[in-house]
């Protein structure tokens, strides 16, 4: 999941700057970025029904890859209509980045340089879709809330995701923005400070703030708990968490802060109040084996499983030859380029 740089904001002015220089309209692609993407001549829009072909960059945060040659932007179908334009938006910022000689530098030269410059992708999609006018226009200084999370959904073109990004960037204090589906799982969540956003796909309902907004039948209200946690998927929780949630249509926006929250009065740190569960269990993405989680990785924060495998050692899927799908290497028999549903 992404998270928010400090330096991401100058980065992304540059980035602004950049398609401005090279002939291109913000406005344009605010009002309709696949309109003003498919006019150019220097770079191609390829829409495919639910995986992004082999040959191109994958992203960890969006449904959709970036083709160097001849360069192509390429954004998966099956999502809304709000989404593709968000990833649209996305796999431009990787063009930029990686056609720019001064914005390739900058990423480059960064400690974390694969997650800067993806969070870039994600800050100048957001930027793009909700400009600071309206920002502003919803989020006051004390920071963003629940409410402002919903008012920008409706107010604009802009996915759930794009307003994550956004509303991540406009913390005060460390703090994540996330999205849940309506059975309390991540579908997208950014975070800024040292606070790291829950992995999509995590369950979310041990949070106290989420559970009270999955059992209340009444989707209009909004929602406070001053003990909300963040759980990860090794069974760690962060310290207690001053939060606010909403719905907007089948989603639920849960915003979440260390401290100074916009809805408080006063809303002083809460440290030395995170859980740790040690009976969790997980399945190994590479080896697909179960099991108990002991330990966890310092780089990714993910569980090791007996092998020792987590998100660091995860191959990149493959994309079979015969139905062309995108699968997990286990898929396929050592040396085969077709999957064994296939074989």
């Amino acid at each position: 999941m992404p998270r928010v740089f400090d330096s991401a904001p100058a980065q992304v002015d540059a980035m602004l700057a950049v398609w401005e220089d090279r002939g291109g309209s913000i406005e344009d692609l605010t009002l309709n970025a696949f309109a003003a993407l498919n006019a150019r001549a220097d770079l191609s829009v390829l829409r495919v029904p639910e995986f992004a072909p082999a040959d191109s960059l994958l992203d960890c945060s969006v449904s959709g890859g970036y083709r160097w040659d001849p360069p192509t932007l390429i954004v998966t179908e099956s999502m809304s209509p709000r989404r593709q334009h968000f990833t649209l938006l996305h796999e431009l910022g990787h063009h930029l980045q990686k056609t720019d000689l001064s914005l390739g530098t900058t990423v480059i030269e960064h400690r974390e340089p694969e997650a800067f410059e993806d969070a870039c992708c994600d800050a100048f999609a957001a930027r793009v879709l909700l400009p600071d006018n309206l920002v502003a226009a919803h989020v006051d200084r004390r920071g963003p809330d629940a409410r402002a999370a919903v008012e920008l959904f409706e107010a604009s073109n802009a996915s759930r995701a794009a307003v994550s990004v956004r509303l991540a960037s406009r913390f005060n204090s460390p703090g994540v923005v996330a999205v849940l589906d309506e059975a309390g799982v991540v579908t997208f969540a950014a975070a800024r400070g040292g606070l790291f956003p829950p992995a999509r796909g995590t369950n979310q309902t041990a949070n106290a703030l989420v559970s009270a907004a999955l059992t209340d039948p009444d989707h209009t209200r909004y929602f406070n708990r001053n003990n909300s946690q963040v759980w990860y998927r090794d069974g760690h929780s962060s310290n207690h968490l001053y939060g606010q949630a909403a719905w907007a249509g089948d989603r639920l926006f849960v915003v979440m802060v260390e401290y100074g929250a916009a809805w408080l009065p006063y809303s002083p740190p809460q440290e030395g109040t995170a859980t740790r569960q040690t009976t969790g269990w997980e399945d190994c993405d590479e080896c697909g084996r179960n099991f108990q989680i002991r330990i966890t990785c310092h780089r990714c924060s993910q569980p090791k499983c007996p092998a020792g495998h987590c998100a660091c050692t995860v191959t990149a899927d493959r994309v079979c030859d015969s139905c062309f799908l995108q699968k997990h290497p286990s898929q396929f028999s050592a040396g085969s380029a077709t999957c064994r549903d296939c074989e």
